[in-house]
């Protein structure tokens, strides 16, 4: 099977990626939460000579910026797609939102995602929403109370 295709993460967030033979990864991706609206190109690479029986490593960014917003952000994932029973990509991400000079370690939160190619159901959807912490999506533009750090939503 291919990694080439749609995925979807926990909360409902969508990516429509392809692969190419060298190694490239090129797509577009919905966030399902915060204030990143429309689709976004993602850009990243996977390991082509992928070794029988495991993962196959691959990573790519989202920059939050697109005709119709700016969320002063980016988000790199970086994991391991399988397909032992049913595919799936295990991802961590970092996000770094922009920031002043002295916040810049604050501006970086750290979280995973599990994609399938199935969306959850809305009330699983929901469900993970509220419980989750910091989003691998961005907040709205702007910064909180002087600090200098965009918020961050969650997911």
């Amino acid at each position: 099977m291919s990694i080439s295709g749609d995925w979807y993460n926990e909360i409902g967030s969508h990516m429509r990626i392809t692969v190419e033979p060298t190694g490239g990864v090129k797509g577009t991706y919905f966030s399902a939460t915060g204030h990143a609206v429309g689709g976004y190109p993602l850009v990243g690479r996977y390991e082509a000579a992928a070794v029988p029986d495991r993962g196959t490593p691959l990573g790519w960014t989202v920059a939050w910026r697109n005709e119709r917003t700016d969320a002063e952000s980016v988000t790199s994932w970086s994991g391991q797609y399988h397909e032992d029973g049913e595919e799936r990509i295990c991802a961590a991400w970092l996000l770094t939102v922009s920031a002043i000079a002295a916040n810049t370690w604050e501006a970086t939160a750290v979280g995973q995602d599990v994609f399938t190619r199935r969306p959850p159901s809305p009330e699983d959807a929901g469900r993970r929403l509220r419980h989750a912490g910091t989003a691998s999506r961005p907040g709205p533009a702007g910064t909180d109370a002087g600090t200098g750090i965009g918020e961050v939503t969650p997911v």
